[in-house]
Protein backbone atom coordinates (compact mmCIF):
# COMPACT_ATOMS: atom_id res chain seq x y z
CA UNK A 1 0.00 0.00 0.00
CA UNK A 2 2.76 2.46 1.08
CA UNK A 3 4.45 1.66 -2.69
CA UNK A 4 0.96 2.27 -4.44
CA UNK A 5 0.46 5.99 -2.69
CA UNK A 6 3.74 6.95 -3.40
CA UNK A 7 3.54 5.64 -7.23
CA UNK A 8 0.30 7.52 -7.35
CA UNK A 9 1.69 10.87 -5.74
CA UNK A 10 4.80 11.32 -8.58
CA UNK A 11 2.93 10.53 -11.28
CA UNK A 12 0.62 13.18 -9.94
CA UNK A 13 3.54 15.58 -10.23
CA UNK A 14 4.81 14.44 -12.99
CA UNK A 15 1.44 14.82 -14.97
CA UNK A 16 1.33 18.48 -13.57
CA UNK A 17 4.56 19.77 -14.54
CA UNK A 18 3.95 18.46 -18.13
CA UNK A 19 0.55 20.05 -17.77
CA UNK A 20 2.02 23.31 -16.72
CA UNK A 21 5.03 23.03 -19.31
CA UNK A 22 2.61 22.22 -22.62
CA UNK A 23 -0.83 24.60 -21.91
CA UNK A 24 1.14 27.21 -19.86
CA UNK A 25 1.10 29.86 -23.43
CA UNK A 26 -3.21 29.10 -23.22
CA UNK A 27 -3.66 29.40 -19.79
CA UNK A 28 -4.32 32.47 -18.24
CA UNK A 29 -2.39 33.44 -14.61
CA UNK A 30 -5.14 32.06 -12.25
CA UNK A 31 -5.09 28.58 -13.90
CA UNK A 32 -1.02 28.74 -13.99
CA UNK A 33 -1.61 29.51 -10.15
CA UNK A 34 -3.65 26.60 -9.86
CA UNK A 35 -1.71 23.98 -11.51
CA UNK A 36 1.64 25.06 -9.90
CA UNK A 37 -0.09 25.44 -6.15
CA UNK A 38 -1.41 21.60 -7.37
CA UNK A 39 2.37 20.38 -8.51
CA UNK A 40 4.02 21.68 -5.08
CA UNK A 41 1.05 20.04 -2.96
CA UNK A 42 1.57 16.69 -4.50
CA UNK A 43 5.79 17.11 -4.15
CA UNK A 44 5.10 18.01 -0.78
CA UNK A 45 3.02 15.36 0.16
CA UNK A 46 5.73 12.80 -1.41
CA UNK A 47 8.37 14.61 0.86
CA UNK A 48 6.48 14.30 3.99
CA UNK A 49 5.59 10.60 3.28
CA UNK A 50 9.26 10.16 2.21
CA UNK A 51 11.20 11.59 5.55
CA UNK A 52 8.34 10.97 8.27
CA UNK A 53 6.35 7.94 7.51
CA UNK A 54 8.12 4.41 8.90
CA UNK A 55 8.26 2.12 6.22
CA UNK A 56 6.30 -0.49 7.15
CA UNK A 57 8.24 -3.52 5.36
CA UNK A 58 11.13 -2.67 6.20
CA UNK A 59 10.33 -2.10 10.31
CA UNK A 60 8.44 -6.01 9.88
CA UNK A 61 11.60 -7.07 8.14
CA UNK A 62 13.43 -5.61 11.04
CA UNK A 63 11.34 -6.89 14.23
CA UNK A 64 11.03 -9.93 12.13
CA UNK A 65 14.75 -10.21 12.60
CA UNK A 66 14.81 -8.72 16.38
CA UNK A 67 11.86 -11.38 16.96
CA UNK A 68 14.12 -14.13 15.52
CA UNK A 69 17.36 -13.22 17.47
CA UNK A 70 15.26 -12.93 20.90
CA UNK A 71 13.61 -16.58 20.01
CA UNK A 72 17.40 -17.68 19.31
CA UNK A 73 18.66 -16.46 22.40
CA UNK A 74 16.06 -18.16 24.36
CA UNK A 75 16.49 -21.49 22.80
CA UNK A 76 19.94 -21.22 23.52
CA UNK A 77 19.57 -20.02 27.16
CA UNK A 78 16.89 -22.81 27.02
CA UNK A 79 19.57 -25.48 25.72
CA UNK A 80 22.14 -23.84 28.52
CA UNK A 81 19.33 -24.48 31.69
CA UNK A 82 18.74 -28.05 30.25
CA UNK A 83 22.42 -29.12 29.54
CA UNK A 84 23.33 -27.72 33.40
CA UNK A 85 20.25 -29.63 34.80
CA UNK A 86 21.48 -32.69 33.02
CA UNK A 87 25.20 -32.20 34.39
CA UNK A 88 24.01 -31.22 38.09
CA UNK A 89 22.18 -34.58 37.57
CA UNK A 90 25.00 -36.19 36.63
CA UNK A 91 27.29 -35.13 39.52
CA UNK A 92 24.86 -36.12 42.07
CA UNK A 93 25.76 -39.21 43.96
CA UNK A 94 23.69 -42.24 43.23
CA UNK A 95 23.42 -43.68 47.19
CA UNK A 96 22.30 -47.12 47.93
CA UNK A 97 19.96 -47.96 50.79
CA UNK A 98 20.89 -50.62 52.98
CA UNK A 99 19.41 -52.80 56.08
CA UNK A 100 20.49 -52.69 59.76
CA UNK A 101 22.84 -55.87 59.18
CA UNK A 102 23.77 -55.20 55.67
CA UNK A 103 25.89 -51.81 57.10
CA UNK A 104 26.87 -53.71 59.88
CA UNK A 105 27.93 -56.37 58.18
CA UNK A 106 30.57 -53.64 55.87
CA UNK A 107 31.67 -51.82 59.04
CA UNK A 108 32.92 -54.28 62.07
CA UNK A 109 35.22 -53.50 64.88
CA UNK A 110 38.25 -53.36 64.14
CA UNK A 111 38.60 -52.59 60.80
CA UNK A 112 41.20 -49.98 59.86
CA UNK A 113 40.30 -46.70 59.13
CA UNK A 114 41.30 -47.17 55.75
CA UNK A 115 39.55 -50.09 54.98
CA UNK A 116 35.89 -47.91 56.84
CA UNK A 117 37.03 -45.21 53.97
CA UNK A 118 37.37 -47.57 51.28
CA UNK A 119 33.98 -49.61 52.35
CA UNK A 120 32.28 -46.13 52.56
CA UNK A 121 33.15 -45.32 49.31
CA UNK A 122 32.94 -48.64 47.16
CA UNK A 123 29.20 -49.17 48.47
CA UNK A 124 28.08 -45.63 47.41
CA UNK A 125 26.17 -45.78 51.78
CA UNK A 126 25.06 -41.99 52.40
CA UNK A 127 26.36 -41.02 55.49
CA UNK A 128 23.62 -39.40 57.88
CA UNK A 129 26.03 -36.83 60.10
CA UNK A 130 29.74 -37.30 60.43
CA UNK A 131 31.20 -35.98 64.16
CA UNK A 132 34.96 -35.42 63.86
CA UNK A 133 36.49 -35.36 66.90
CA UNK A 134 39.95 -35.24 65.76
CA UNK A 135 41.55 -37.63 65.34
CA UNK A 136 38.34 -39.48 66.24
CA UNK A 137 35.14 -39.13 64.45
CA UNK A 138 31.73 -40.47 65.18
CA UNK A 139 29.62 -41.69 61.39
CA UNK A 140 25.95 -42.47 61.35
CA UNK A 141 24.08 -44.00 58.96
CA UNK A 142 20.01 -44.29 58.03
CA UNK A 143 18.62 -47.89 57.03
CA UNK A 144 15.59 -49.37 55.03
CA UNK A 145 13.97 -50.11 58.60
CA UNK A 146 14.16 -46.44 59.75
CA UNK A 147 16.92 -47.23 62.94
CA UNK A 148 20.28 -45.72 62.68
CA UNK A 149 23.74 -47.25 62.86
CA UNK A 150 26.66 -45.53 64.64
CA UNK A 151 30.45 -45.87 63.65
CA UNK A 152 32.63 -44.82 65.94
CA UNK A 153 36.46 -45.00 64.76
CA UNK A 154 39.69 -43.99 66.88
CA UNK A 155 42.86 -42.78 64.43
CA UNK A 156 43.74 -46.54 63.69
CA UNK A 157 40.66 -48.43 63.39
CA UNK A 158 36.88 -48.74 64.21
CA UNK A 159 36.13 -49.26 67.85
CA UNK A 160 32.45 -49.01 68.39
CA UNK A 161 29.35 -50.62 65.89
CA UNK A 162 25.92 -49.29 67.52
CA UNK A 163 22.05 -49.64 66.37
CA UNK A 164 20.25 -46.80 67.69
CA UNK A 165 16.08 -46.82 67.46
CA UNK A 166 15.32 -42.84 67.23
CA UNK A 167 17.14 -39.63 67.61
CA UNK A 168 16.79 -39.30 71.60
CA UNK A 169 18.75 -42.80 71.75
CA UNK A 170 20.84 -41.28 69.06
CA UNK A 171 21.71 -37.78 70.90
CA UNK A 172 22.27 -39.82 74.78
CA UNK A 173 24.67 -42.43 72.78
CA UNK A 174 26.57 -39.21 71.06
CA UNK A 175 26.81 -37.31 74.53
CA UNK A 176 27.98 -40.79 75.77
CA UNK A 177 31.00 -41.09 73.36
CA UNK A 178 31.52 -37.61 73.52
CA UNK A 179 32.44 -37.65 77.34
CA UNK A 180 34.28 -41.36 76.77
CA UNK A 181 36.43 -39.63 74.76
CA UNK A 182 37.32 -36.18 76.43
CA UNK A 183 38.39 -38.46 79.79
CA UNK A 184 40.56 -40.58 77.42
CA UNK A 185 41.75 -36.88 75.73
CA UNK A 186 42.47 -36.21 79.53
CA UNK A 187 44.40 -39.62 80.42
CA UNK A 188 46.05 -38.92 77.29
CA UNK A 189 47.19 -35.68 77.98
CA UNK A 190 48.14 -36.29 81.89
CA UNK A 191 50.31 -39.19 80.43
CA UNK A 192 52.28 -37.31 77.78
CA UNK A 193 52.88 -34.01 80.30
CA UNK A 194 53.75 -37.09 82.85
CA UNK A 195 56.52 -38.65 80.75
CA UNK A 196 57.75 -34.78 79.10
CA UNK A 197 57.81 -34.35 82.77
CA UNK A 198 59.87 -37.00 83.66
CA UNK A 199 62.54 -36.62 80.44
CA UNK A 200 62.73 -33.20 81.89
CA UNK A 201 63.45 -34.34 85.37
CA UNK A 202 66.06 -36.79 83.66
CA UNK A 203 68.56 -34.42 82.03
CA UNK A 204 68.90 -32.44 85.69
CA UNK A 205 72.39 -32.54 86.59
CA UNK A 206 71.87 -34.14 90.14
CA UNK A 207 74.10 -33.57 92.97
CA UNK A 208 74.13 -34.72 96.80
CA UNK A 209 76.46 -33.96 99.94
CA UNK A 210 76.25 -34.03 104.08
CA UNK A 211 77.74 -31.12 105.94
CA UNK A 212 79.79 -28.42 104.45
CA UNK A 213 80.41 -29.29 100.64
CA UNK A 214 82.24 -27.79 97.24
CA UNK A 215 80.53 -29.30 94.41
CA UNK A 216 82.42 -30.69 91.12
CA UNK A 217 82.43 -27.46 88.50
CA UNK A 218 79.77 -27.73 86.07
CA UNK A 219 79.66 -25.92 82.59
CA UNK A 220 77.19 -23.54 82.25
CA UNK A 221 76.20 -21.05 79.28
CA UNK A 222 74.93 -17.75 79.70
CA UNK A 223 71.67 -16.80 80.29
CA UNK A 224 68.97 -18.72 83.37
CA UNK A 225 70.08 -21.34 85.85
CA UNK A 226 67.74 -22.98 87.95
CA UNK A 227 68.42 -24.90 91.28
CA UNK A 228 65.67 -27.37 93.13
CA UNK A 229 67.54 -27.59 96.97
CA UNK A 230 66.59 -29.98 100.28
CA UNK A 231 68.36 -29.77 103.36
CA UNK A 232 67.28 -31.50 106.38
CA UNK A 233 69.53 -29.92 109.37
CA UNK A 234 68.73 -27.66 112.14
CA UNK A 235 71.35 -25.18 111.48
CA UNK A 236 72.73 -22.82 108.94
CA UNK A 237 71.61 -23.89 105.36
CA UNK A 238 74.28 -21.59 102.71
CA UNK A 239 74.91 -22.20 99.43
CA UNK A 240 76.95 -20.31 97.30
CA UNK A 241 77.31 -20.27 93.10
CA UNK A 242 80.84 -19.65 91.79
CA UNK A 243 82.91 -19.28 88.78
CA UNK A 244 86.17 -21.17 87.80
CA UNK A 245 88.10 -18.36 89.82
CA UNK A 246 86.27 -18.58 92.91
CA UNK A 247 84.25 -15.20 92.85
CA UNK A 248 80.31 -15.44 93.98
CA UNK A 249 77.99 -15.10 91.34
CA UNK A 250 75.16 -15.04 93.42
CA UNK A 251 74.09 -15.95 96.94
CA UNK A 252 71.45 -18.62 96.45
CA UNK A 253 70.11 -19.91 100.00
CA UNK A 254 70.25 -18.28 103.43
CA UNK A 255 68.19 -20.22 105.55
CA UNK A 256 68.26 -22.10 108.90
CA UNK A 257 66.92 -25.20 109.79
CA UNK A 258 65.09 -27.77 107.18
CA UNK A 259 64.75 -26.45 103.72
CA UNK A 260 63.05 -27.17 100.35
CA UNK A 261 62.84 -24.80 97.87
CA UNK A 262 63.86 -23.66 94.15
CA UNK A 263 65.95 -20.45 93.37
CA UNK A 264 67.56 -19.13 89.47
CA UNK A 265 69.85 -16.54 88.91
CA UNK A 266 71.60 -15.32 85.55
CA UNK A 267 75.13 -16.53 84.75
CA UNK A 268 76.98 -13.66 83.23
CA UNK A 269 79.16 -15.69 81.46
CA UNK A 270 79.41 -19.03 79.85
CA UNK A 271 81.99 -21.27 81.81
CA UNK A 272 82.41 -23.43 84.64
CA UNK A 273 80.85 -23.01 87.96
CA UNK A 274 80.82 -24.74 91.13
CA UNK A 275 78.55 -24.69 94.71
CA UNK A 276 79.97 -23.78 98.06
CA UNK A 277 77.65 -25.42 100.73
CA UNK A 278 77.11 -24.85 104.46
CA UNK A 279 75.13 -27.00 105.69
CA UNK A 280 74.75 -29.57 109.56
CA UNK A 281 73.17 -32.49 107.43
CA UNK A 282 72.16 -34.20 104.15
CA UNK A 283 71.53 -32.16 101.69
CA UNK A 284 70.96 -32.05 98.17
CA UNK A 285 70.21 -30.35 94.70
CA UNK A 286 69.32 -30.12 91.08
CA UNK A 287 70.39 -27.87 88.39
CA UNK A 288 69.27 -27.66 84.67
CA UNK A 289 69.22 -24.30 82.24
CA UNK A 290 66.00 -26.19 80.31
CA UNK A 291 62.64 -24.75 80.91
CA UNK A 292 60.00 -27.20 81.85
CA UNK A 293 57.57 -28.71 78.82
CA UNK A 294 54.14 -27.86 81.03
CA UNK A 295 53.55 -23.70 82.10
CA UNK A 296 50.77 -22.18 83.68
CA UNK A 297 48.52 -20.41 81.52
CA UNK A 298 47.23 -16.76 81.72
CA UNK A 299 44.79 -15.90 82.84
CA UNK A 300 44.73 -17.53 85.81
CA UNK A 301 46.31 -17.91 89.73
CA UNK A 302 49.14 -19.73 90.42
CA UNK A 303 49.72 -20.98 95.05
CA UNK A 304 52.73 -21.78 95.94
CA UNK A 305 54.87 -21.99 99.62
CA UNK A 306 58.32 -20.93 100.07
CA UNK A 307 60.68 -20.32 97.86
CA UNK A 308 59.95 -21.34 94.21
CA UNK A 309 60.19 -20.85 90.56
CA UNK A 310 57.13 -20.93 88.40
CA UNK A 311 56.85 -21.17 84.59
CA UNK A 312 53.96 -19.08 83.59
CA UNK A 313 52.80 -18.47 79.20
CA UNK A 314 52.24 -14.82 78.92
CA UNK A 315 50.53 -13.37 75.61
CA UNK A 316 52.50 -10.03 74.86
CA UNK A 317 50.74 -6.92 76.08
CA UNK A 318 49.93 -5.13 79.49
CA UNK A 319 48.25 -7.37 82.03
CA UNK A 320 47.84 -6.99 85.45
CA UNK A 321 49.81 -8.68 88.40
CA UNK A 322 47.79 -9.25 91.80
CA UNK A 323 50.17 -10.47 94.29
CA UNK A 324 49.53 -11.82 98.27
CA UNK A 325 51.49 -13.04 100.76
CA UNK A 326 50.91 -14.65 104.47
CA UNK A 327 54.39 -14.89 105.60
CA UNK A 328 56.52 -12.65 108.13
CA UNK A 329 60.14 -12.24 106.12
CA UNK A 330 60.99 -10.83 102.89
CA UNK A 331 58.56 -11.71 99.64
CA UNK A 332 60.75 -11.18 96.77
CA UNK A 333 59.32 -11.83 93.33
CA UNK A 334 61.48 -11.33 89.94
CA UNK A 335 60.77 -12.29 86.48
CA UNK A 336 63.64 -13.93 84.26
CA UNK A 337 65.72 -12.69 86.76
CA UNK A 338 65.21 -9.36 85.89
CA UNK A 339 61.75 -7.40 86.18
CA UNK A 340 61.56 -6.93 90.01
CA UNK A 341 57.66 -7.24 90.81
CA UNK A 342 58.23 -6.74 94.79
CA UNK A 343 60.27 -6.70 97.51
CA UNK A 344 58.54 -6.56 100.89
CA UNK A 345 59.27 -7.97 104.24
CA UNK A 346 55.88 -9.88 106.00
CA UNK A 347 51.98 -9.81 104.69
CA UNK A 348 51.65 -8.37 101.61
CA UNK A 349 48.38 -7.78 99.39
CA UNK A 350 48.33 -5.73 96.24
CA UNK A 351 48.99 -5.58 92.35
CA UNK A 352 50.49 -3.47 89.49
CA UNK A 353 50.97 -3.15 85.83
CA UNK A 354 53.38 -4.85 83.97
CA UNK A 355 53.95 -4.88 80.46
CA UNK A 356 55.15 -8.57 78.35
CA UNK A 357 56.88 -7.20 75.18
CA UNK A 358 57.13 -10.42 73.57
CA UNK A 359 55.12 -13.91 74.17
CA UNK A 360 56.28 -17.03 75.91
CA UNK A 361 57.07 -18.46 78.51
CA UNK A 362 58.21 -16.46 81.81
CA UNK A 363 60.26 -17.65 84.31
CA UNK A 364 58.86 -15.80 87.80
CA UNK A 365 61.15 -16.99 90.68
CA UNK A 366 59.63 -16.10 94.53
CA UNK A 367 61.56 -15.49 97.48
CA UNK A 368 59.16 -15.93 100.81
CA UNK A 369 58.53 -18.02 103.85
CA UNK A 370 55.06 -18.37 103.82
CA UNK A 371 51.84 -18.96 101.57
CA UNK A 372 51.73 -16.74 98.04
CA UNK A 373 49.87 -16.57 94.87
CA UNK A 374 49.88 -14.97 91.64
CA UNK A 375 47.24 -13.62 89.34
CA UNK A 376 47.59 -12.72 85.88
CA UNK A 377 45.08 -11.02 84.15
Amino acid sequence: MYGIFMFLLVLGMIISGLFIVRFHKRMDWQKRMKAIVACLGCFSVAFICIVFVPKKDTFTVNESKVSEETTSKEDSKKEEVTSSDEVKKDKEPIYKEYSTEEIKSLFITGMSTKEFDDKKEESKIKVRNYNNYNPAGLYTFDTKEGQIVAVVLNAKEVIKVETLNNQELLGKFIKDEENRMNEEKRIANEEANKQLKELYESKKNKMEGSGDSVTNKMQLNSGLVFFDFNNTGSRNFIVHLKDSSGNTIELLVNTIGNYSGKVSTAIPVSGEYYLEVKSSSNWNATVTQETPPVSKKVPGTINGHGDDVVFIDVPSGNHIVKLKHTGSRNFIIKVNDQNLLVNKIGTYEGSSSQVFKNSGMYSFAIKADGDWSITIE
